[in-house]
């Protein structure tokens, strides 16, 4: 336990030098170890050379710009796409050569690893880190965010779930769409839209309040058609490669069906396309179908771009098609007539294209360059390796927005000297404040001068991302994981609050902290210090401590749903708005803690044969905490069950008979109808059939219906498979 009173602020450092803050950026370590952390940008130095409100500009500064990955150095780049200048730098060391995927809006950034499935989330409004999900490896997700909303899309087993996208803790149920999915992306009126090719439809998902629902279904081929969507800025376009034609879909709206002139089997598209013209990408020719103003009259054009071009993107009238081998990117008008290329000096391998912020965003994720094209089609070269500029630096003598120094974004300048400031990286509206009666002490916001000589090459330790916290009476508990600290162990943590600030030492991974005020709103910032210096700040959400706690809850169950997956359920508590989950593992290994406002979670990334425990707290909206309940503790089995094979099915009477190959160490099968026959889910043995087939029969639900279904792998001690196969859609009646 801890009181702010015992741990008073230590004198204010000097001011350090702009210039050395950009050649510290400048000469930021380039190797680190294997795996991934994601260390970013504290407000610390934000809030250092931009002085104060350094946050609301920080805001501002969000505007026009984009972030850009590159992965030999592990890096993510913020672009300006007013001056086409690096603005902030944010270093993943431990995801270097990984593909990180980058979403972004102007309030959060998603930084998603696709081999490990961590995914990290940056509250850009604070600059700081806010939470973790872990989807586990090896799977197909996608990551979405709209205006105020976000969803995770697993494109294979076609669950959608709505996210919070400061936590990307669930806010509601599940919602299933018959698997697998294509595209997923929120037009301009946040709705999610997904293509359904078992079904032949595509659907609109909104998020309503905290839950995900459907609320369009629109046919666009027939079922079992390999379509491809991008979505518009109003609804998406749809290919359908059996009837030769694209389908525009609109929420308030019948369907505009155009027939084009060419094959569209394998036709590639963006799942995003911003303004009136689409570019429809034909692999196995070489062309371009151009698709102008897909709801209305829908123009269509189609020309050779040549081979090997990559999938093209339509941006302000205009058809952008890149070429990898040659490092450049070609450009067309939308008859097909060539114009002056994109060229990207020294770029290799893929070229990734994005329309955000009004431009064109052209990157090479494997080399330091990238280009910004502007509406008239005019582009400029980015050096992403670049240090961003010092004050004055900007032509003009401008003060240019500034770098987040150290070899992760975000840490102190590596002089070796003494610790900075533990409350400098404190947003302004959040910065530790000196009692009323003592002014603070001239240059407290500073971090350390940099003595002569060149910076430690040694790195201050990341996040320890994320910071769960609850409250109690006139008190916080904080918890949060081992901060990442490759080069020195972590001295210590620092806790700072709005009117205070605490230190733990370095072996400690959680704090009380006492003293507070009863219905008075706090946020927590936790940053660790090696002897390289402070790292960046993870934060927790606004609690407001208060006397009135629920109860425990009782009825507290885990079960493994996954050969990385466990389910933990629990019964409801009068008066909880939420609840936390705590996974504790015997090998100290922990999982993040997840939190969720329903009566059930699932945990991902969990180890086969390990053996955990997970508790339950439920929180009132303030995150008052009462008591905690554990689990029985749960071994993961160890056993990895495969998906079945050759399933289909076959109508008969008023039957629907389902037949699939046998699992080796499968015990049971659930079989889950998606489509619309009004079937439920069931669990079969593996008895049912000999000879390594096994089958099982359904009533039909009706007629005039259309089915699917998938059946996963079962074990015997209930664990289900991680991947499972449908069969493809038949329906009774012929698509219109």
């Amino acid at each position: 336990m801890v009181d702010p009173s015992s741990d008073p602020a230590p004198p204010a450092p000097r001011p350090a030098p702009l210039r050395r803050w950009a050649r510290a950026v400048g000469e930021r370590t380039r190797s680190h170890a294997s795996g991934i952390t994601v260390t970013l940008l504290a407000a610390a130095v934000v809030s250092s050379v931009l002085g104060t409100g350094a946050v609301g500009r920080a805001d501002e500064m969000s505007d026009g710009t984009v972030w850009l990955w590159t992965s030999p150095v592990g890096e993510a780049v913020r672009v300006n796409g007013n001056n086409a200048a690096v603005d902030l730098v944010a270093s993943l060391p431990e995801a270097a050569g990984v593909d990180v995927q980058v979403v972004q809006n102007d309030e959060y950034l998603l930084l998603y690893d696709p081999a490990t499935g961590k995914v990290t989330s940056v509250d850009l409004r604070r600059m700081g880190y806010s939470g973790v999900l872990e989807l586990g490896s090896g799977g197909d997700f996608g990551l979405v965010l709209g205006e105020e909303t976000a969803a995770v899309i697993d494109r294979a087993t076609g669950e959608v779930k709505a996210v919070d996208p400061a936590t990307l803790q669930p806010t509601g149920a599940t919602l299933n769409v018959p698997a697998p999915l294509t595209g997923g992306a929120f037009d301009d009126s946040d709705t999610l839209w997904l293509g359904v090719p078992t079904q032949g439809t595509a659907v609109g998902v909104r998020i309503q309040g905290e839950d995900a629902a459907i609320t369009e279904t629109l046919a666009v081929a027939e079922p079992g058609t390999g379509i491809a969507m991008t979505v518009l800025d109003d609804g998406a376009l749809v290919t359908d490669p059996g009837g030769g034609r694209v389908v525009a879909v609109r929420g308030d709206g019948d369907p505009v069906v155009t027939d084009v002139p060419v094959e569209l089997e394998g036709a590639e598209m963006p799942v995003r396309t911003h303004g009136d013209v689409v570019a429809v990408t034909l692999p196995g020719t070489g062309e371009v179908l151009t698709v102008t103003d897909p709801a209305g009259s829908a123009g269509i054009g189609h020309f050779p771009a040549g081979d090997g071009g990559g999938t093209a993107t339509a941006y302000e009238g205009r058809v952008y098609v890149p070429f990898p081998e040659e490092g450049t990117v070609r450009v067309f008008d939308a008859q097909g007539a060539e114009l002056n290329p994109v060229s990207l000096p020294g770029a290799e391998g893929p070229l990734e294209l994005e329309v955000r912020e009004g431009r064109l965003y052209i990157n090479s994720p494997h080399t330091g360059v990238a280009a910004i094209v502007d509406p008239d089609g005019g582009a400029t070269v980015v050096d992403k390796a670049d240090p961003p500029p010092g004050p004055g630096d900007a032509d003009g003598g401008a003060p240019a927005p500034q770098p987040l120094p150290g070899g992760n974004v975000g840490e102190q300048p590596k002089t070796g000297g003494a610790a900075p400031d533990p409350g400098a990286g404190t947003p302004a509206s959040e910065e530790p404040s000196a009692p009323e009666s003592e002014p603070a002490p001239a240059g407290a916001d500073e971090p350390d001068p940099a003595p002569d000589g060149e910076p430690d090459a040694g790195e201050a330790p990341g996040a320890p991302t994320p910071v769960s916290v609850t409250a109690g009476d006139g008190s916080a508990f904080l918890s949060w994981p081992e901060a990442y600290s490759p080069d020195a162990p972590v001295d210590e943590y620092r806790i700072t609050w709005e009117g205070g600030r605490v230190t733990v030492g370095g072996e400690e991974l959680e704090a009380e902290v006492t003293g507070l005020a009863n219905g008075t709103t706090y946020r927590f910032m936790v940053r660790a210090v090696n002897s390289h210096g402070t790292g960046p700040a993870a934060q927790t959400s606004e609690i407001v401590p208060g006397p009135q706690a629920p109860d425990a809850p009782a009825d507290v169950t885990a079960t493994a749903s996954g050969s990385g997956t466990a389910t933990v359920s629990w019964s409801a508590v009068e008066g909880a708005n939420d609840y936390l989950v705590a996974t504790r593992a015997e090998s100290g290994e922990n999982p993040s803690d997840r939190t969720s406002g329903q009566t059930s979670v699932d945990v991902a990334g969990l180890s086969p044969g390990e053996t955990y425990t997970f508790t339950v707290t439920a929180r009132t909206e303030g995150m008052v905490s009462g008591g905690s309940t554990d689990s029985a503790p749960l071994t993961m089995p160890e056993v990895r069950l495969g998906a079945p094979s050759g399933v289909s099915h076959t109508v008969s009477g008023d039957n629907v008979t389902v037949t699939w190959a046998q699992v080796d160490g499968a015990a049971e099968y659930t079989i889950t109808p998606r489509g619309d026959g009004g079937l439920g889910a069931v669990t079969v043995t593996g008895s049912s059939a000999g000879g390594g087939q096994l089958s099982h029969t359904l009533g039909r639900g009706g007629t005039g219906r259309c089915y699917s279904f998938t059946v996963v792998a079962v074990g015997a001690d209930g664990t289900a498979a991680d991947s499972s196969t449908s069969s493809q859609s038949r329906c009774e009646q012929e698509f219109r």
